[in-house]
């Protein structure tokens, strides 16, 4: 799989990094992800597209230090794997409600709505692989499956820009403990 944006475009992004699900998806993103072999760490979208790199401004990360200074770190555990159309494996976050409600604050506050409002249903999750030619995610389901349930805590909010190959964290909020 070729390293890249997942739309292949420049576009920024707003999320959750996860260290803590290197051991457990690590060696699949880098392989069968697309973003993770570009630079970016297991994570939790909340917002992406969000604003075009070369437009975002010091006071849109002002903006966003602002909307976001109540937030309080949080624990969450990854829970079990599923799918979005046998075509994407992902790692569920439980209780999942936190990470709603940040995408629904940011996308409004911001007027980006999550993937370009393409879906009806926000759906936290941390992507572990994409299908490809002659790829079976189902032994890959099965190998992550026996890292669960893996407690996380969310402790940051990165703003990642990717150049449509590459990706890099252009800002880090640290969450109020």
């Amino acid at each position: 799989m070729t390293a890249g944006t997942s739309s292949g475009r420049t576009q920024s992004a707003i999320l959750i990094p996860v260290p803590e699900a290197d051991t457990v998806v690590g060696r699949w993103r880098h392989e069968y992800d697309p973003v993770a072999a570009a630079g970016v760490p297991a994570h939790i979208t909340l917002v992406v597209p969000w604003l075009p790199p070369s437009e975002i401004t010091q006071d849109d990360l002002d903006e966003l230090d602002s909307e976001l200074a109540d937030v309080k770190a949080f624990d969450f555990e990854l829970t079990h794997v599923d799918w979005f159309s046998r075509r994407v494996l992902w790692v569920a976050p439980e209780p999942d409600g936190l990470f709603r409600d940040l995408t629904n604050r940011l996308a409004d506050q911001f007027g980006t709505p999550p993937y370009e409002d393409e879906f009806d249903e926000i759906r936290p999750h941390l992507t572990v692989a994409h299908a490809s030619d002659g790829v079976e995610l189902v032994p890959i389901a099965a190998d992550v499956s026996r890292g669960l349930p893996l407690r996380c805590r969310a402790e940051e909010v990165w703003v990642m820009v990717g150049d449509g190959n590459r990706w890099a964290c252009r800002h880090r909020i640290k969450l109020a403990s």
